[in-house]
């Protein structure tokens, strides 16, 4: 295929992708929903010789140097300088498609309302991000009518919750409001579980309270260390099985191995076998349609390569065959980032 006829598939993925994750019908005469949209994407793009497509569902943006600067990340010594400096999408981009990302979506870095406008105005039209997971404070008086105003932008997809503030899953009416508010929308939640951030019974009593919100733990769901913790794994699996709506980020591999505060360069292993363990335990827990992969870019950089992040996943899901890699690097991210009520007709 030329070079103007693979530009010209990879537009149409994206468009596809975009309806997908609006929960649009692609053909609505023809009764096709999001699931053999997402299968159909996946063929073009194969007849278009691209074997093993990837969608990203984690990186962020921020630029330190722009007036009044950014609450994250810290200035040095705070943080390193590898992650302190304006990142920004041609960066990303370029690295991206060098390595076979097709699509990508963003994160919010920042707890700061007006930043999710920010992002969305920083990513202009260029439907290579076709999704963007923002930030709002769960339970605050101005939640439904921030979520309303970025809501009418369909890359809104979702928010990041309880990472910044409120410090803690109460559950409380007005956390059940906004959670809720959510849910009847069709959007999703991200969240971090590791250490004492939002522990795993608070998220199953989150995942259970609203059981009609999609909800995805970020980054392995907390995973450290060479060996699961008897405790961990316990806590995974019983997330698994009470709580269907509940996904894991197969994401940011090299946080098992952090050193220190995250906000420095540490150098994680390379090899797969140092992975392999939390893996398993993911995979055998929430199985292949529960797995959705991201990088956590450029926060990644400070452990590893960005292709190296890439390398370990493509080696763990190759056993599996080619079915479930697709699913985990490619078709689950367009159908869970999607605004889609459950139960509604695709």
């Amino acid at each position: 295929m030329s070079r103007r006829g693979t530009h010209l598939v990879l537009q149409s993925i994206g468009a596809i992708a975009c309806l997908v994750l609006q929960g649009a019908p692609i053909a609505s005469g023809a009764g096709v929903g999001a699931v053999q949209a997402a299968d159909a994407a996946l063929q073009a793009l194969q007849a278009a010789g691209h074997s093993h497509p990837i969608t990203d569902t984690h990186i962020h943006f921020f630029q330190p140097s722009r007036p009044g600067g950014v609450p994250w990340p810290p200035p040095p010594p705070g943080s390193d300088p590898l992650l302190y400096r304006d990142v920004l999408p041609p960066e990303y981009k370029a690295m991206a498609t060098a390595n076979g990302i097709l699509a990508s979506g963003v994160v919010e870095a920042s707890p700061l309302v007006e930043d999710n406008q920010w992002v969305l105005n920083l990513l202009g039209h260029d439907s290579f991000f076709p999704f963007f997971v923002g930030q709002l404070e769960i339970g605050s008086a101005d939640f439904g009518a921030n979520l309303e105003r970025f809501s009418r932008d369909h890359r809104f997809v979702g928010i990041r919750g309880f990472l910044w503030s409120p410090p803690a899953i109460t559950l409380d009416a007005a956390q059940l409001r906004d959670l809720r508010d959510l849910a009847t929308r069709g959007m999703t939640l991200d969240i971090v579980s590791r250490g004492t951030t939002n522990p795993k019974d608070r998220v199953e009593a989150l995942c259970t309270a609203v059981p009609n919100l999609r909800i995805i733990i970020d980054h392995l769901a907390g995973a450290h260390g060479l060996t699961a913790t008897p405790e961990w794994e316990l806590a995974i699996r019983r997330l698994a099985d009470l709580c269907p709506n509940l996904y894991i980020k197969f994401s940011s591999f090299y946080d098992m191995y952090v050193i220190g505060d995250g906000n420095h360069r540490w150098t994680a292993p390379t090899d797969l076998a140092a992975y392999k363990p939390h893996f398993d335990v993911l995979m055998t827990a929430f199985g292949e349609d529960r797995l959705i992969w991201g990088s956590n870019w450029p926060v990644s950089d400070l452990g590893g390569s960005f292709s190296g992040e890439i390398a370990l996943a493509e080696q763990y899901l190759a056993p599996f065959g080619q079915v479930v890699r697709d699913k985990v690097m490619f078709k689950n991210s367009l159908l869970f980032y999607r605004r889609h009520v459950e139960g509604s007709d695709d």
